[in-house]
């Protein structure tokens, strides 16, 4: 290939990744120019109707910036980004609330207007930028779903609302109802609704880009055409209301520094609620289209740079008097459709805004009334319809209600009150279906749930028939007041059960939970007076730190020698548990020898001393390593007096104790069986007497001495058989 044809064919790539862009920015740009007339005459209507030319000049103005600053900056390089009518409906209601409460002429509110448009795009930008670059981006998301849906179509009405005040100078309500007797008010409604509708239809039947922009120049068209069918020159019309009134520069204005002295600075923090609700609804939004970008796109979008590069936009947006924006998801995933892959997308938005803005002139004040007050009613109802309308079959009904008087809230009383009503009714519905989560992980008596030491015969057949003087209560999740009272009554329930005598011993394990509130603390308190009756100890296990600290300043008093004591584990706790119960029965401690526990074990046998008579006796001393990890397994041991714990080493190299076995436990049976490699080591704890017996010593039997093997192997079968049963119970108590 020569270096000409080389340079044709890279020509000939630009060309066909600037048609797509220059199409995409056409599209846009002419959507933003629409909804710049639209919001403009929203914003600016009755006493402030001489400032729609402004209006529109800062929304163009501001758009532009938007639209410039993230498509340089986002990190979606064809990011288009629009203005937010979602927004601009609460914009409308601040400004018409500064209007009616402020005092000023006529300048002074339009530049008090304008001033607030700024500062909500400036506190937005900031918000925007300080949450990047904190990289707390993330955490918008934990604002519940209907809650943000509510919000959304509460916007929606209010976009309606402000199209009832373009059309008839009243809000939704019994006003407007007596406004509809006009007829020139109600020639400007009808076909704003009409409009409105078709709108609605248009766009979902017709997916074409162009569908919008060629619905707005038929409907422009059919109105002049009225007018001459039906004679009327357009300065009647004009007076009739059915256009907007020209001001006195005639065209669009941008704001110029000279409109600071006329700002009503009090007003303008008179209106810093809205403009906080303002900054953090423009959170939910960029959340939300961020989320359907990444779905639309098929891959992650870092997040907090978005919003780094978003905030600056809305900063420059806000130094110009324009309104808040950010990345459009519809007009995004077009330009992806239509391969604009580079930054042009974004920059052709911006280019075609400024031409509406300095080659407009005149011509905003030829648009239609109803076309105007039309296009802000088709949004509302969009929006309507996507979170009031379409939420009803993708919520469950509880949820989908929070957005109903969330939405009812909004239309009665205000925006501000439907916020505060829709988070708590939220929180209260949370905290309702969090207070039935089950807090208890696992509550069982200590029959099922053992500690890991393998004890005596006569000790394990003990506290099979008396371990329900031990409670286990496992708890879980976030303890507070809506679930820490369970706990109470469990524990009242279990100390005035008629049918059983009271525990000597409660375990609390706290291994599952995360935290607890003051309400929380305080039910342990009620807990401690509870047992103090009747003497019962509690252990509590595996208590963070904090909530220790809590306790403790709460008047909770641990120690060994007290009624709470604290512990390491769960394990722990009932190992020391079932000790104080086995040493209080002092009339089951028998002699520390190993045929004592055989015949405890199986019962009386003539030839028990026999085998024992065939195993090999060894004296261990402390840290003595009985059985290794990983050798083969060719023998057992009995426990006849002592100590010994099981333990793994980890790949970390850090040991962890398993079981701890004492006298009367048998040891390595399973791998002797199963022909394996030993899976843990096994050391002595404690001076200890045990003894062996081999696989070369059971073959021995069986060949010489059947009766005696059969005897062998019923001792090892007993005890796995109680090692299942245990093992069992405590699976069934974990699952139930």
């Amino acid at each position: 290939m020569t270096v000409a044809e080389a340079g044709k064919q890279a020509a000939l790539g630009g060309r066909r990744r600037l048609l797509p862009a220059a199409m995409i920015g056409a599209i846009a740009g002419i959507d933003n120019i629409t909804a710049a007339l639209a919001m403009g005459a929203l914003m600016f209507s009755g006493p402030l109707a001489s400032g729609m030319g402004l209006g529109v000049g800062v929304v163009l103005l501001g758009g532009a910036l938007l639209a410039l600053v993230v498509a340089l900056r986002s990190v979606v390089p064809n990011s288009v980004a629009l203005v937010q009518e979602t927004t601009i409906a609460i914009l409308a209601a601040a400004i018409l609330s500064m209007t009616l409460r402020s005092s000023g002429d006529v300048e002074t509110k339009i530049a008090t207007a304008i001033a607030i448009i700024g500062a909500s795009s400036l506190a937005t930008g900031a918000l925007f930028w300080l949450t990047g670059r904190l990289r707390l981006g993330g955490l918008v998301r934990f604002l519940p779903y209907p809650v943000v849906a509510g919000f959304l179509a509460g916007s929606g009405w209010l976009l309606v609302d402000g199209a009832a005040v373009m059309l008839t100078g009243q809000r939704i309500g019994l006003g407007f109802v007596d406004s509809l007797g006009d007829p020139d008010a109600l020639w400007r409604v009808v076909p704003a609704v009409v409009f409105a509708l078709t709108m609605l239809a248009a766009l979902r039947w017709l997916t074409h880009p162009m569908t919008m922009p060629l619905v707005l120049v038929a409907a422009a068209i059919a109105f002049f055409a009225a007018l001459e069918l039906v004679g009327m020159p357009i300065e009647t019309a004009r007076s009739l209301g059915h256009l907007p009134q020209v001001n006195a520069s005639g065209g669009i204005e941008v704001p110029t520094p000279a409109l600071l002295a006329h700002v009503d600075w009090w007003a303008v923090l008179a209106a810093w609620p809205s403009i906080l609700v303002i900054a953090g609804l423009s959170m939910i939004g960029l959340m939300l289209n961020v989320g359907g970008l990444e779905l639309a796109i098929g891959r992650d979008i870092d997040v907090n740079a978005e919003l780094r590069s978003s905030g600056l936009a809305n900063i420059f947006s806000g130094g110009v008097g324009g309104p808040t924006g950010f990345v459009g998801l519809s007009m995004t995933v077009l330009a992806e459709k239509t391969g604009a892959s580079g930054r042009g997308a974004g920059i052709a938005t911006a280019v075609v805004m400024l031409l509406g803005l300095f080659a407009g002139g005149s011509l905003i004040f030829q648009v239609p009334v109803f076309l105007t007050a039309g296009f802000v009613l088709f949004l509302g109802f969009e929006l309507l319809k996507e979170w009031i309308g379409d939420t009803r079959h993708r919520l469950p009904l509880s949820e989908w209600l929070i957005v109903a008087v969330i939405l009812l809230t909004v239309a009665l009383v205000g925006f501000m009150e439907g916020l505060a009503v829709g988070l708590l009714v939220a929180s209260a519905v949370f905290v309702f279906k969090y207070s039935r989560l089950p807090v208890v992980r696992l509550h069982a008596t200590g029959v099922e749930r053992r500690s890991t030491v393998d004890r005596s015969p006569a000790d394990i057949k003990f506290l099979t028939e008396h371990g329900d003087a031990i409670e286990v209560i496992q708890l879980q999740g976030y303890l507070f007041f809506g679930t820490a009272d369970r706990v109470v009554d469990l524990v009242r329930r279990r100390l005035t059960a008629p049918d059983k005598a009271p525990p000597r011993f409660i375990v609390l394990d706290f291994r599952d939970v995360s935290g607890a509130d003051s309400a929380a603390i305080t039910c342990f308190v009620k807990i401690r007076k509870l047992v103090e009756i009747d003497s019962v100890k509690v252990f509590f296990t595996r208590v963070p730190a904090d909530l220790r600290h809590h306790l403790t300043l709460a008047g909770l008093e641990f120690g060994e020698d007290r009624l709470l004591t604290l512990d390491v584990d769960l394990d722990h706790a009932l190992e020391k548990a079932e000790e104080s119960l086995l040493a209080e029965q002092q009339d089951l401690v028998v002699g520390e020898s190993l045929l004592n526990h055989l015949v405890a074990a199986i019962g009386p046998h003539p030839r028990l001393p026999d085998l024992i008579d065939n195993m090999t006796k060894l004296e261990l001393q402390p840290e003595d390593v009985l059985i290794r990890q990983g050798e083969v397994a060719d023998d057992v041991f009995f426990v006849g007096a002592g100590r010994v714990r099981v333990q793994i080493n980890l790949p970390s190299g850090q040991v962890l104790r398993v079981r701890t076995m004492l006298g009367g436990a048998i040891v390595g049976e399973i791998a002797l069986y199963l022909n394996q490699p030993r899976t843990a080591d096994v050391v002595v704890d404690a001076p200890s007497e045990i003894f062996r017996l081999g696989a070369e010593d059971f073959a021995r039997l069986e060949r010489e001495d059947a009766e005696l093997a059969a005897l062998a192997h019923r001792l090892l079968a007993c005890n796995l058989s109680e090692k299942l049963s245990v093992a069992n119970k405590t699976i069934q108590i974990m699952q139930s």
